[in-house]
């Protein structure tokens, strides 16, 4: 009695064909994330908002060529969009700190004087 399980185990059943064999391909492997360059979307946004708008638009546009590229694999490209986005946010940055230091100033000084020239008057009338 196990020989004939045994058999029937082994041999397909009659008028049974065998599918055709299926064969698997490896699936192309993603782009590393640590690999790809930084867009600096985030510091063109604050650099947009916070600084020197009219620079920090170009860094904008630059950070999302950097994604473009990033996403089509062009990885050379992408790192040098990245690089041109990265000066031009620092640039922004540079020139949004220098008006807000002399606007600063202008205030202070502004005060300053306002407040000696309202001095100099009270120590004249008396």
């Amino acid at each position: 009695m196990p020989t004939e399980k045994k058999k029937l185990l082994e041999e397909p059943p009659p008028g049974y064909t065998p599918a055709p064999p299926v064969y698997y391909t490896q699936p192309q492997q993603p782009i590393p994330e640590a690999s790809l360059p930084n867009d600096y979307l985030i510091l063109s946004l604050f650099s947009i908002i916070c600084c020197f708008w009219p620079v920090g638009i170009i860094a904008l546009l630059k950070s999302v060529e950097t994604r473009r590229y990033c996403q089509d694999g062009r990885l050379a490209e992408a790192q040098a969009s990245s690089r041109e986005a990265k000066t031009f946010n620092m640039i922004s940055i540079g020139i949004g700190i220098a008006i807000n230091v002399f606007v600063w100033l202008f205030v202070i000084l502004s005060v300053g004087a306002s407040i000696a020239a309202s001095a100099a008057g009270a120590a004249q009338r008396d």
